[in-house]
């Protein structure tokens, strides 16, 4: 963007879509993550809503969510739920059960996947996901740096920068966690969002996601909008084919 000008235009558009989404105004779908319904501050709750996340790439987001669920909800396969549960099993045994319900679509790398991040929470974070928000002081940026840096090989996939940002919007939408400095957590460029990145001339088509992620950062640094507020304003607009216009 090339003047202060332009960035006030582009601006006044953002928050006037954001306003239109706000008001219901964008058709949206229900919210695909299925789960047991869980207290929003129960540990079970942390744990579903961080296991699942850490298998949920290249492949459909809502059949992943429900078959979370189909595997929480059969009593032979729930225990992999539980950090404490998964380090007693052999690997055959978790292997087996958790793509009974294709949780795990990729057989080997799914498992092991799960097994490390269940060892991880097991070993280091009395198996509650919320010790690892407490160790970056529930502070978006520091949770950010420990899971993609300091402690990348302990969160296998969670630690990639599209993952880590995914984990903590899911979580700071079904959780009770308060998260500081939210405007840390990147906008999550996928292809809706990049769609709708090019569609309001903030990219042009060759752009990486990286890229669009961090213009997106820069155009709300100072507003009132965080980039994973406009997550789902962008991803609704794009399947919508970009109506109402703004």
């Amino acid at each position: 963007m090339n003047s202060k000008s332009e960035k006030d235009k582009t601006l006044i558009r953002i928050v006037r879509l954001y306003e239109i989404f706000q008001a219901g105004e964008i058709p949206t779908l229900p919210n695909h993550e299925v789960n047991p319904g869980f207290k929003k501050d129960s540990r079970e709750n942390y744990l579903y809503f961080t296991l699942p996340p850490c298998l949920n790439f290249q492949r459909s987001s809502p059949a992943m969510w429900a078959s979370a669920l189909k595997t929480y909800e059969d009593p032979d396969t729930r225990y992999l739920f539980f950090p404490e549960e998964v380090v007693k099993k052999t690997r055959e045994q978790i292997q087996k059960d958790i793509t009974k319900h294709k949780l795990a679509l990729q057989p080997n790398k799914h498992t092991d996947i799960w097994i490390t991040i269940c060892k991880t929470l097991h070993d280091h974070y009395h198996d509650d996901p919320r010790s690892v928000l407490k160790e970056g002081d529930c502070d978006a940026g520091k949770i950010i740096d420990l899971i993609q840096k300091q402690k990348k090989k302990l969160f296998p996939y969670l630690s990639g920068p599209k993952m880590t940002n995914y984990w903590l919007y899911i979580l700071s939408y079904y959780t009770d966690v308060k998260l500081k400095n939210m405007q840390e957590i990147s906008i999550i460029p996928d292809t809706h969002v990049m769609q709708c990145t090019i569609k309001l001339g903030l990219l042009d088509k060759v752009s990486s996601p990286i890229e669009a992620a961090q213009v997106w950062k820069e155009l709300l640094t100072g507003s009132e909008l965080s980039p994973v507020q406009m997550h789902p304003v962008l991803w609704n607009w794009s399947r919508n084919n970009f109506l109402p216009e703004v």
